[in-house]
């Protein structure tokens, strides 16, 4: 077996390692092996939690592992591990993107990835920490997430209940469906709102190899920058021999254009993916390339300029300019209630990698949380909210914190996940049915889950215009008891808004687990 059969091999093992953590990501949440180790794969996240905080945790010890090889073997994480990578190779085959060849040159993009490095480098640096939104790992999981899991599981169940109508394949469609409901998607089908813009920013990445073979990561990926950077003095390289015929076959099918398409001799270190393809593709008689380790090794310089370097730290200050002066809509502000457990504000943006595990979980039971959108403030971008007309957070559920891979979200126990606000409950006295119609409505309060009631009532006299009396149940929010669950607020009965809203007031967020 050929080494590029080998690591084909080994991408399909990791990719489909990766959909088994996912689709663990869910209630009932199993212990044993976490579902969000491998976001933790991500490069870039000890880069950026050595930026934010000054040190890096070993929350992320497979990234320094990564990291730590990188300049020996080169940048076999894009080749060999990355899901985006190997779902973009999956992409290439399906829409037959154009091989290299002379006459289409998309190495000048190549620069743009190290710009947006710098640029992610120098936002972070001045606290506009939006690097999640490009890192490959979160990048997959969030389309995992709110597009391809949803989307396969919806088709999946219609198409199971409409096979289920044959008489003859009913029972043998039940137990498929019994499994599939146990094994594959045991909650309710998922609905998540920002649908539509995460698709287009997947589906454009996934649209760019019509241009060329991994147009993402030879050109825009900043995980693939700084891995690039790395490699540039690696041991292990390929090798041309004498006999090569400089028949071009190995140019035109490196995916990554690393072989310049005038000199098969030359590999440039910083964008070799250690995929395998040119051995595999040179005539077997000649056989003119090989691997080796090389303890002198040649440098292959990085394809960025002075000029570039400037343009990017304007850039980046502009950006930062942009954000600094952005209006912070007060009303948007009082509705982003973060999960219980989140760290403050600034250093849950500082932590959160956008990935939308935590959404995920949330959606197999209780469907509280789910992406944001820009609003007036892109650090809120596909960052996790509570909206609480669409579901609730579940009392007795903790699962949130379980499985953040950077803990922006906590890891509380049960008990001081149901001691800690998210935040608090208010009745609209305008629509809520007991204050606008005078008549009972005890929904918010049989749902209420703490042990002491924190939906109470006011029961008064209520005299109608016609002169009759009669007692009516007028609730109110006890703050000293209320977590802010919004359980109240999903079971309100009225059609359209609520007559009882929850806002972040009262929450509580924690530096550590120890201060709850």
């Amino acid at each position: 077996m050929t080494m590029a059969k080998i690591r084909r091999a080994v991408q399909i093992l990791f990719l489909l390692f990766f959909v088994l953590l996912f689709l663990r990501a869910r209630y009932p949440y199993e212990t044993g092996l976490p579902s969000d180790v491998f976001l933790r794969f991500s490069p870039l996240a000890p880069l950026f939690d050595l930026v934010a905080n000054l040190n890096v945790s070993l929350l992320f010890w497979p990234a320094l592992i990564i990291l730590l090889l990188t300049p020996f073997v080169g940048r076999f994480f894009c080749g060999w591990i990355c899901p985006l990578g190997t779902t973009l190779d999956i992409t290439s085959h399906l829409v037959k993107s154009p091989n290299n060849r002379k006459g289409i040159d998309v190495r000048k993009w190549r620069p743009v990835k190290f710009g947006l490095l710098i640029g992610l480098i120098l936002l972070t640096v001045f606290s506009v920490p939006v690097w999640g939104l490009f890192d490959p790992l979160s990048i997959t999981n969030r389309a995992f997430t709110v597009l391809l899991y949803p989307l396969t599981t919806l088709g999946i169940e219609n198409g199971l209940q409409a096979l289920s109508r044959i008489s003859f394949l009913e029972g043998p469609v039940y137990t498929v469906y019994d499994w599939f409901k146990m094994a594959v998607m045991p909650e309710q089908q998922a609905y998540l709102q920002q649908v539509i813009w995460v698709a287009l920013f997947f589906g454009g990445i996934l649209a760019l190899e019509k241009v060329s073979r991994r147009f993402w990561c030879r050109n825009l990926c900043p995980a693939g920058a700084l891995l690039g950077f790395l490699s540039q003095f690696r041991f292990y390289e390929r090798l041309v021999g004498d006999a090569c015929p400089q028949c071009g076959k190995c140019n035109r099918e490196c995916k990554m254009n690393a072989i310049p398409l005038d000199d098969a001799n030359i590999t440039s270190k910083v964008e070799c993916i250690e995929c395998f393809n040119c051995g595999e593709t040179c005539p077997p008689k000649i056989n003119a390339i090989t691997y080796r380790w090389r303890w002198k090794p040649y440098h292959s310089s990085v394809d960025y300029t002075r000029r570039g370097f400037l343009n990017t730290t304007v850039g980046g200050f502009a950006a930062i300019g942009l954000a600094g002066i952005g209006l912070r809509n007060r009303r948007d502000a009082a509705a982003i209630i973060r999960p219980p457990g989140s760290m403050p504000e600034d250093e849950f943006l500082d932590r959160c990698i956008r990935c939308l595990e935590c959404v995920r979980i949330c959606s197999s039971n209780g469907r509280a949380l789910q992406p944001e959108g820009a609003g007036s403030n892109l650090l809120n971008l596909w960052t996790p909210v509570g909206v609480m007309r669409t579901g609730y957070c579940e009392f007795n559920c903790n699962l949130c914190g379980q499985i953040c891979p950077t803990d922006a979200i906590l890891p509380l126990s049960v008990e001081q996940k149901q001691q800690t606000p998210m935040g608090l409950a208010y009745f609209d006295k305008n629509l809520c049915i007991p204050y606008a119609k005078n008549e009972d409505c005890i929904v918010c309060e049989e749902h209420c889950p703490t042990p002491e009631k924190a939906i109470q009532f006011d029961e008064k006299e209520f005299v109608a215009p016609d002169g009759s009396r009669r007692m009516v149940k007028y609730p109110f929010v006890d703050r000293e008891l209320c977590i802010g669950c919004g359980i109240c607020e999903f079971k309100c009965p009225l059609p359209g808004e609520p007559g009882i809203f929850v806002t972040n007031e009262n929450e509580q967020r924690l530096a550590s687990i120890g201060s709850v």
